[in-house]
C-alpha cells in the first residue's frame, strides 16, 4: 500500500471508531434515564396565591417544600418563583 492510502485508510478508521464510540455513549445515556416522569397536575393560579402555599398544599406531611417548589418550577418552565394570576403551574403528583 502507498503511504497515502494507509494514512486514508487510518482517517476513516479513526472517524469510525469515534462515531462508533458516540453511539454507544448515546445509548448508555438513555438506559440510564429513570423512566417516565411522574404524573403532574395542573393549577391555575389565583390572586394572592404564593408559590409556597400551593406547594405546602400540595406536598405530603413531612417533605421538604422547598424541593417541590424547585419541581413546580422545574415542570412549568418558570425561570423564577414569580407567579400570577391565571397561570398554569404543572405539580408533580406521588
Amino acid at each position: 500500500m502507498q503511504p497515502t492510502a494507509i494514512r486514508q485508510l487510518s482517517v476513516r478508521l479513526s472517524v469510525l471508531l469515534a462515531a462508533v464510540v458516540t453511539v454507544f455513549l448515546l445509548i448508555g445515556g438513555a438506559a440510564d434515564a429513570e423512566g417516565p416522569p411522574p404524573a403532574t397536575v395542573e393549577y391555575v393560579v389565583h390572586q394572592g396565591d404564593t408559590l409556597w402555599a400551593i406547594a405546602a398544599d400540595h406536598s405530603p406531611p413531612g417533605e421538604d417544600i422547598r424541593d417541590l417548589i424547585a419541581d413546580i418550577r422545574d415542570f412549568s418552565g418558570m425561570p423564577t418563583s414569580a407567579i400570577y394570576p391565571g397561570q398554569v403551574l404543572r405539580i408533580p403528583q406521588g
